[in-house]
């Protein structure tokens, strides 16, 4: 249980990280280049995915070998795919469905997709 706990604060760790550069490329894309916050949300969830593996790989999770391996890469990249989804949806919802602020449904919508994360990772990612 120790070791789940350490792990966890890894991944929360390397997580807030990426999160930080995610939701400041999607501000700058929203304000700045003028997209719209789904595009702006997406290319930047995207951007931050490869920093993600790198830090996930070889920090994070128990892994044997930590250089880039096009398997896990790719079992990473469908688990982001679908997180991403995850986030869009919820984005949309809180967004167009609710009324609330984009960068506040960044967020939330980051919080929940968190724990999908981290369990999904550690599942298949994790050998």
């Amino acid at each position: 249980m120790k070791e789940l706990i350490k792990q966890f604060l890894r991944f929360t760790a390397t997580g807030v990280t990426c999160f930080a550069l995610d939701f400041g490329l999607m501000v700058f894309l929203k304000e700045v280049a003028g997209f719209h916050y789904l595009i702006a949300s997406g290319i930047s969830f995207c951007a931050v995915a490869v920093i993600n593996y790198s830090l996930s790989v070889k920090w994070v999770y128990y892994t044997k070998d930590k250089s880039l391996n096009p398997i896990a890469f790719s079992v990473f990249l469908v688990l982001s795919a679908i997180g991403l989804l995850l986030t869009q949806l919820l984005m949309w919802f809180f967004v167009d469905g609710l009324g609330l602020y984009y960068m506040l449904s960044k967020v939330v919508s980051g919080i929940i997709v968190s724990f999908y994360n981290f369990f999904t990772r550690k599942k298949y990612l994790e050998r």
